[in-house]
């Protein structure tokens, strides 16, 4: 079990660590040089009964409030030191906070220094630690009245710390992966780059291999010491230190994370749901800059309040956070919120979405993130399959909520739910892909019977027909499936039922021979059906029959008005596009550039352009384009 002091500055923090465990846990010269604890202390206990209890020793003064935050972003348990003579003060109250804001829901606290005052003052000072505690989470915690001085009630107080370890739970070292938030990094001659702090998931043992977070800095473990001792294995809720192979110093930093390389996941943007302090003056604002502490970091961040101006205090709401520098988050991470200028708490909350996705108006992800307050990942799970069309991306999801690949599996088939793709995965309920399979052999046959001559349906025409909500990919998955399965049929850009037969006469056959031998010598130039029936000399009611049915089979596309491209044609400009796109780089190619690499005119450059804009194979951006990475699927097979 980990313990954390929390208290006013003076207090005697450090002196009762030292009285339970005879630890000194001011390390630096300065503190021992000024007597107050400015940085993070560390002591061990061991239990009488074999059990282990660290302890870490916060500085309890104003100025070094962003290092007590670090302090206690990872452990089990508060100790809150109140001095009998001087009672409840400023930092009392704002450590309070910052306790209840970590989540931290167990602590005593210790009423010190009793040998100085009477009883009528101990009596008060418990009345005011009574009112303090009241609401929070430490409301009832048992008040231990003790001296450094003379010894009493230490006894007691170690004792029924003990106790609390007896009953203890860690945290999961089985389902979640391994992370630990750094806040101490040195070296040992002859050994190299050590690094401290709490393993807050997961475990982590000798020769694991992990990456520095953010920076994706690639590390080795070489040996690990827990309470001093070296040890094999340390996991979730225990502090440790980790030897390190392939980092120097200059590259750790206190805020950075230890983790496997699947949560590397560094952002800049993070959706939380927080809270703002009841004893605050004043709402927070929507676009306020604040300091934002997360495991041991503290990162200045702007925070966007989802769909008003502003939080009241004592009311939440769920924001989004933009940060000046990278953070690696886990759902659930708790983190404190404090005014720009450091010197008070305004409030906290824990993270949502680590990932958020751009452009999307708030009113769009409230059903995400409502979903993404489950703590717990099963629950999350359903909720995000029932609301969100159905489909949930997979590594977002496991990065998110930090799961092992197999306890994901676990959880996927618990909620009857798929997974599909390989580089973009998707977990969807079994019960959607049943229905779709179902359904668009229906669809297809209903078309059909309206449009027996069509030799089939455009992909995308026919994903519009369904009742069955399917994204894109989805919806070419199944489409795939029912392909390899003979129950539906895909040619020439089209679907069909098995063995349907649009009855294409010898005669339009005849005539679109003619029409593919007319348009060899074309190169790619968009053809009209004024000069197709001039050149072929048919008239002007067949030229145009026959395009439009031939648009329907996928083999022409209408370009823009009066002017049409073979599949083929259209095909080889995208990969005109995709070559500049390739040659240029940065910001894309121009209108200009494509027409004199494509040789066409420039009316027609800038409507084909538009039209491949439309179909989604370019996209604009000013007076520059580029194409996207998987422009085959749209002009290929594929094509809408």
């Amino acid at each position: 079990m980990l313990v954390a002091t929390a208290g006013h500055i003076d207090h005697g923090k450090t002196a009762l660590v030292r009285a339970l465990t005879g630890v000194e846990t001011d390390r630096l010269p300065e503190e021992k040089a000024r007597g107050i604890s400015i940085d993070l202390g560390f002591a061990y206990w061991q239990a009488l009964d074999g059990g282990m209890i660290g302890f870490v020793d916060v500085p309890g003064h104003e100025r070094f409030v962003r290092n007590m935050v670090a302090g206690v972003s990872a452990v089990d348990f508060a100790l809150l030191v109140i001095a009998a003579d001087d009672g409840v003060m400023p930092q009392s109250i704002e450590h309070l906070q910052i306790v209840t804001l970590m989540g931290i829901e167990r602590g005593f606290v210790a009423l010190t220094k009793c040998d100085r005052v009477s009883a009528e003052r101990i009596a008060q000072v418990r009345g005011e630690i009574t009112e303090l505690l009241a609401g929070t989470a430490l409301a009832g915690a048992a008040i231990f009245e003790v001296s450094t001085i003379s010894g009493a009630g230490i006894a007691e107080l170690g004792e029924a710390l003990q106790v609390q370890s007896r009953s203890h739970v860690h945290g999961s070292s089985d389902t979640r992966n391994f992370r630990l938030a750094i806040d101490r990094a040195f070296t040992i001659a002859g050994a190299g780059t050590v690094v401290t702090g709490t393993v807050v998931d997961g475990a982590v043992a000798s020769g694991d291999r992990l990456v520095l977070a953010p920076s994706g800095k690639e590390a080795r473990v070489r040996s690990i010491q827990s309470a001093g001792a070296p040890v094999a294995r340390a996991v979730a809720g225990e502090r440790c230190a980790l030897n390190l192979a392939g980092v120097e110093l200059d590259e750790v930093h206190r805020g950075d994370w230890l983790v496997v390389r699947a949560m590397l996941a560094p952002t800049t943007a993070l959706d939380a749901e927080i809270r703002v302090l009841a004893s605050e003056a004043k709402p927070l604002r929507h676009n306020t800059q604040l300091h934002l502490h997360h495991g041991t970091a503290r990162i200045s961040a702007r925070v966007f309040i989802a769909g008003q101006r502003a939080i009241a205090p004592g009311e939440g709401a769920f924001v989004q956070l933009a940060l000046d520098h990278p953070i690696c988050a886990a759902n659930g991470d708790h983190m404190v919120l404090r005014d720009h200028a450091g010197q008070r708490t305004i409030g906290g909350g824990w993270a949502l979405d680590i990932a958020p996705g751009k452009g999307r108006r708030w009113a769009d992800r409230q059903p995400l993130l409502s979903a993404l307050q489950h703590r717990d990942p099963a629950a999350a799970l359903g909720a995000l399959l029932s609301n969100f069309g159905h489909e949930v991306d997979r590594q977002h999801f496991e990065q998110c909520y930090n799961l092992k690949p197999d306890h994901a599996q676990t959880l996927y088939q618990a909620a009857d739910a798929l997974v599909i793709g390989k580089q973009q995965s998707l977990v969807l309920p079994a019960q959607l892909i049943a229905d779709a399979r179902a359904e668009i052999p229906r669809a297809l046959r209903s078309f059909h019977q309206a449009e027996s001559e069509s030799p089939g349906i455009r992909p995308l025409e026919l994903r519009a027909r369904l009742q069955t909500g399917l994204s894109s990919a989805v919806f070419q998955h199944v489409l795939r499936s029912l392909a390899d399965d003979r129950l539906v049929e895909l040619a020439g850009g089209l679907v069909h039922l098995p063995g349907h037969d649009p009855g294409i006469s010898a005669l339009e056959i005849e005539l679109w021979r003619k029409v593919l031998l007319w348009l060899e010598d074309g190169g790619l130039q968009p053809f009209s059906p004024a000069e197709m029936a001039r050149e072929l000399r048919i008239s002007a009611a067949a030229t145009e029959a026959l395009l439009k049915r031939r648009c329907k089979m996928g083999d022409v596309c209408r370009v823009a008005e009066g002017r049409y491209l073979l599949r083929e044609q259209l095909a080889a400009l995208a990969d005109w596009a995709a070559a500049l796109t390739r040659k240029l780089g940065g910001k894309g190619f121009t209108a200009a550039q494509f027409r004199d690499a494509a040789g066409i005119g420039r009316n027609l450059t800038i409507k084909l352009l538009e039209y491949l804009d439309e179909i989604g194979v370019t996209k604009r951006n000013g007076e520059f384009r580029r194409i996207r990475a998987d422009y085959q699927r749209i002009t290929g097979s594929e094509m809408s």
